[in-house]
């Protein structure tokens, strides 16, 4: 479930249950373009949906690498996912680091490419992070008008 301030927007300007469609679209998905900030300049790499707990969505990156870097110098970042029926999702927000164990356990668990890379939660290189404070546009077909939420 998102956060209660992410599922009564949604819930009030959509009974149909927008917030399940969110999380159901990234599941099946999961390959999302990442953009963030380089010396202000745009860079977008693919990135892996892993989870959604407690109204965050979750992803992991390692410590060496350049996304890691430029999402400490700037947090601000959006992504964009698209299905074969060319239905497209796009959240932007701010990225949030987490250390907890627990999150990073479940990613391993579930994911057999990170576990490949990570091997083990307490990877001292395996850095999980979510959004928030953002949006969420969701345009079900080319050329519809979009629908937009705030987080």
């Amino acid at each position: 479930m998102f956060s209660p301030a992410l599922q009564r927007n949604f819930s009030e300007a959509d009974e149909q249950g927008t917030v399940s469609e969110i999380v159901s679209f990234l599941q099946e998905n999961p390959v999302v373009s990442l953009a963030t900030i380089d010396h202000g300049k745009p860079r977008v790499r693919p990135v892996l949906f892993m989870l959604e707990e407690n109204g965050r969505l979750y992803f992991c990156t390692a410590n060496a690498k350049n996304m890691f870097h430029q999402l400490q110098e700037d947090p601000s970042v959006e992504f964009c996912s698209v299905s074969k029926e060319t239905k497209t999702m796009r959240i932007s927000g701010d990225v949030v680091f987490s250390g907890d164990r627990s999150i990073k356990e479940r990613i391993i668990a579930g994911n057999d490419l990170v576990r490949s890379i990570y091997q083990r939660a307490d990877n001292p290189v395996f850095e999980v992070f979510y959004i928030e404070h953002g949006t969420v546009d969701v345009v079900d077909s080319p050329g519809l008008s979009a629908r937009i939420r705030e987080f």
